[in-house]
């Protein structure tokens, strides 16, 4: 396999998180593993649309979806807000604070403030559009919700870094703050995305966890990062024991026991194990991701930010690729930030 560039890699990350959201939609939230292979078979092996009959606790979303006009291969809201950051950044030629909030105030507008509006509004959002209609002003408006989109989203800024982790983790911060005003929630988003960033520059994932660790050496860094928790665990043991295939673990277990549900804490452990079991197939880390249920959306996007990164663009299956919703507009998108 030929290796890829730092600019396909760039543009792995971007395009491989959000086809990772689109992967986990239309299955999207099923913790009961008999109803999701009762729905879907055995595997989930590519887009598939959302079953607006849905008998299980998060049918009524699945049904809700269904009649927004959502079908296989089209984001979650989440990725809609990570294609919007995209695209101010493209259009802008960088990340300017104001042109991305201005977006949002805009989707904001198309939205009633309770979950079933729009794509699904997760709570972050939900919490944010309340803030704004208050007259509370960005960067005061935020959640204090322990979910990781803003994590998913900010991979986004990984096209800018240019190697530069000090302006990366300061934009990453400052734009996470935007929906979620919880410190340990922006620390540990601002420390996913160095980690995505450490991947495109090639640190070897058997050297990431003295990398990461070492970034902290700079106040800068530090102070906009957590510590001692899952923000620097992409290489510690845990991670590591999904690469060890003598210890015998199911990868799609291991993702259930590390936490199906939305908490941060639940989904980047996921995301960091599998990039350990699958670092150069993108296409089996992704989709153990998306088959190990609950929050699939967020962990499949989390860890094909990290697979796309080592992957790059050409290393995601072109079925993935061609089979995202306008694919075209936001392939363009990807190759003129990482240009």
């Amino acid at each position: 396999m030929i290796k890829p560039t730092r600019k396909e890699r760039v543009q792995g990350a971007i395009v491989g998180s959000l086809i990772g959201d689109a992967l986990g939609l239309g299955c999207h939230w099923y913790y009961d593993v008999a109803a999701m292979r009762r729905d879907f078979g055995d595997c989930v092996d590519g887009y598939r649309d959302g079953l607006p009959g849905r008998s299980d606790r998060y049918g009524y979303v699945a049904k809700w979806r269904h009649k927004f006009g959502l079908r296989a291969g089209d984001l979650s809201q989440t990725g809609e807000i990570s294609a919007l950051l995209l695209e101010s950044c493209a259009l802008r030629g960088h990340y300017e604070e104001a042109d991305f909030c201005a977006r949002l105030d805009t989707l904001f507008t198309e939205l009633d403030g309770t979950e079933l509006s729009g794509r699904y509004s997760d709570h972050a959002v939900r919490d944010t559009w309340a803030n704004r209609q208050a007259g509370m002003p960005w960067g005061a408006a935020g959640s204090a919700i322990d979910t990781a989109e803003a994590a998913i989203w900010n991979v986004v800024h990984v096209a800018q870094a240019g190697g530069d982790m000090r302006a990366l983790a300061t934009n990453v911060h400052a734009c996470a703050q935007l929906t979620h005003n919880n410190p340990y929630i922006t620390g540990c988003s601002t420390a996913f995305v160095l980690s995505v960033a450490a991947l495109i520059d090639e640190v070897s994932l058997d050297d990431i966890q003295g990398y990461m660790w070492g970034l902290r050496d700079d106040a800068e860094i530090a102070a906009r990062t957590s510590s001692n928790d899952v923000a620097f665990q992409i290489g510690n043991v845990s991670a590591r024991m999904g690469a060890d295939l003598d210890l015998g673990i199911d990868p799609i277990i291991a993702c259930r026991l590390l936490g199906m549900h939305c908490t941060m804490s639940f989904q980047i452990p996921s995301a960091y194990f599998l990039i350990h079991r699958y670092p150069h197939d993108f296409e089996s880390a992704v989709l153990t991701a998306v088959n190990a249920g609950g929050n699939n959306v967020a962990r499949a996007a989390l860890t094909g930010a990290l697979a796309g990164a080592m992957v790059g663009v050409q290393g995601i299956p072109e079925r993935f690729r061609r089979g995202l919703a306008n694919s075209d507009h936001l392939l363009e998108l990807c190759e003129r930030v990482a240009r």
